[in-house]
């Protein structure tokens, strides 16, 4: 198989670490950092080659009206970064693909299908994605490989951290600027997508069975945010894949039914 088409595609950056890159570097000594890391399983790419896994199962996780704002007021004051980023600082397929996984890792069907569209019309086949959302490297690109692995085990770890040798991969591959714009990718997304999964506790309330992770109130306001941004992202895919409006909704809603219809219960595959 050849290789990935997918490339991270970045510019090396000199960055100093951050202050919160000091701090997490002063608690890998913790005693359940180490517990994280020597029980993390390792996942064969190319050449021989080793990622940690350290993937936890995925889970499709709510936000709370509260904590969504929260979470977009910290988003208003990286806002030039994440410009930055889609401006081309991170390569768009690259950028996709992180999206992708995280949507996969959050069991959110409405962005992972928002994102499967932008990163094929990026370039990125549908064989490589259903090999990166199921953790099947083969063939890839283990720059992505790394990647992919390091922002899923951040969000199965709803963001403690990732496991050390994990961590180590990264700075072997990415510069602490390019990092820093990978968690940011990461982060974002993984807002979107609980915001997506609250909307969808709703329509599980409606069907009598409401989510115990989710309250009424959050639930009317994603139902609201949700109908409101749907339209227009629906035209947005049928500009860029020239189809037909209803014929996106059409792609939307099947993707979603697949999507829920073949999701494991428990963990990855």
């Amino acid at each position: 198989m050849s290789r990935s088409k997918v490339s991270p595609g970045t510019k090396t950056v000199k960055s100093r670490p951050s202050t919160a890159r000091k701090s997490s570097t002063a608690r890998k000594a913790s005693t359940a950092r180490k517990t994280t890391a020597s029980r993390a399983p390792a996942t064969r790419m190319t050449a021989g080659e080793t990622v940690s896994s350290g993937v936890g199962p995925r889970q499709k996780r709510t936000i709370s009206a509260v904590g969504f704002f929260a979470e977009m007021t910290l988003k208003m004051t990286q806002s030039p970064s994440i410009k930055a980023i889609y401006d081309g600082r991170l390569d768009e397929g690259f950028r996709e693909v992180l999206m992708v996984a995280v949507a996969y890792q959050n069991q959110a069907p409405y962005c992972n299908w928002g994102h499967r569209t932008w990163a094929s019309l990026a370039g990125v086949s549908d064989e490589e994605l259903g090999k990166i959302e199921e953790l099947d490297f083969d063939g890839l690109d283990p720059k992505v490989a790394v990647a992919v692995t390091y922002v899923r085990a951040l969000v199965s770890s709803e963001w403690q951290d990732a496991p050390l040798d994990l961590r180590q991969q990264m700075h072997e591959h990415f510069t602490w600027k390019e990092i820093e714009d990978i968690e940011l990718v990461a982060r974002t997304m993984d807002v979107g997508n609980r915001a997506g999964n609250t909307w969808d506790a709703m329509l599980s309330r409606l069907q009598g069975q409401p989510r115990g992770d989710s309250d009424l109130l959050s639930e009317i306001f994603f139902t609201y945010l949700f109908l409101c941004i749907l339209p227009n992202r629906l035209r947005k895919v049928s500009r860029l894949t020239d189809v037909s409006v209803l014929g996106a909704a059409q792609k939307l809603a099947g993707h979603v039914q697949r999507f829920n219809r073949l999701q494991a219960p428990t963990g990855d595959k």
